[in-house]
């Protein structure tokens, strides 16, 4: 035997001594290892989505979320009819009431609420003809009306509130929560936080202006002029000391309006100027 097949031979002997001698034990069988590979994958079957019971879920969420759209849109939505400085209208109202509207007033109110909620916020001055049905009711700063069929006047403007009934039944309502009832020919007007009845009242002066005519009756000066203003659509400056002078007359608005200042102010020594187009000032002759 050559060398090369000595050192062939002692290296069989080597690896036999290795590797024969001794058996790599593995602690599971690739039987067993397949086993519980497939018993893991038995375990946790593929989920199943449901995508009829997620569209119901989904469809249940949409009618929901319409309904409260819906609901908000109804509640919030709001129609304004405004009468400018100038300007008389009439506001025609979803029932067939109507409210005739004198220079810069304004009404506010919810036309798709109103079939069983007629209610309206009012500021100005406005004649009201109320069809029968439910309560009718005006909210105004400084007071409530509330009637179910009737005619009546309401000038709400700043700090006054006057109700005039004319036909029907008025439950008029101050902020202090004081109520009272008016009938036909009642007037009440809002003093110092008080309504005050008037009984056997004149209507038709009330309603005077629906004729572009105008009464006063110890009215305070600076009211009369804010109603020229509103009337013809000018600025007039009223000196502050003679704001509650008092005024007692009447004027109709077929007059130009420098001839209504000088009626308003010869009886009461004052006098006018026009300062620019559409303004005038109005002052103490003294």
């Amino acid at each position: 035997m050559n060398d090369k097949n000595r050192h062939s031979d002692a290296l069989n002997d080597f690896e036999k001594d290795l590797f024969g001698k001794g058996k790599i034990s593995w602690a599971k069988s690739e039987a067993d290892v397949w086993n519980e590979l497939q018993d893991k994958m038995d375990e946790k079957p593929a989920k199943m989505v449901s995508f009829r019971h997620n569209w119901v879920q989904w469809s249940a969420a949409a009618v929901v979320l319409l309904i409260f759209g819906l609901g908000a849109v109804i509640s919030s939505w709001q129609k304004t009819i405004e009468c400018r400085p100038g300007e008389h209208l009439v506001a025609v109202l979803p029932d067939g009431s109507s409210v005739d509207l004198n220079a810069a007033s304004k009404l506010v109110y919810n036309p798709l609420k109103w079939k069983w909620e007629r209610k309206l916020k009012f500021e100005g001055e406005g004649f009201f003809n109320v069809e029968k049905g439910s309560t009718f009711t005006v909210e105004s700063n400084n007071g409530t009306t509330k009637v179910l069929g009737t005619s009546f006047n309401i000038y709400a403007r700043e700090e006054n509130y006057r109700v005039t009934c004319l036909t029907g039944k008025v439950q008029v309502t101050s902020p202090n929560n004081e109520k009272v009832v008016l009938l036909p020919q009642n007037h009440v007007e809002l003093e110092e936080g008080k309504l005050v009845v008037t009984k056997m009242f004149e209507p038709e002066k009330a309603i005077s202006w629906k004729q572009n005519y105008f009464y006063f009756t110890g009215r305070p000066l600076k009211e009369v002029i804010d109603e020229i203003e509103r009337q013809y659509a000018v600025t007039i400056k009223l000196d502050p000391q003679l704001n509650n002078r008092n005024f007692g007359s009447n004027f109709s608005k077929q007059h130009s309006v420098e001839d209504v200042l000088d009626f308003v102010c010869k009886p009461m020594n004052l006098k006018f100027e026009k300062q620019a187009n559409n303004v005038y000032i109005v002052t103490d002759e003294s």
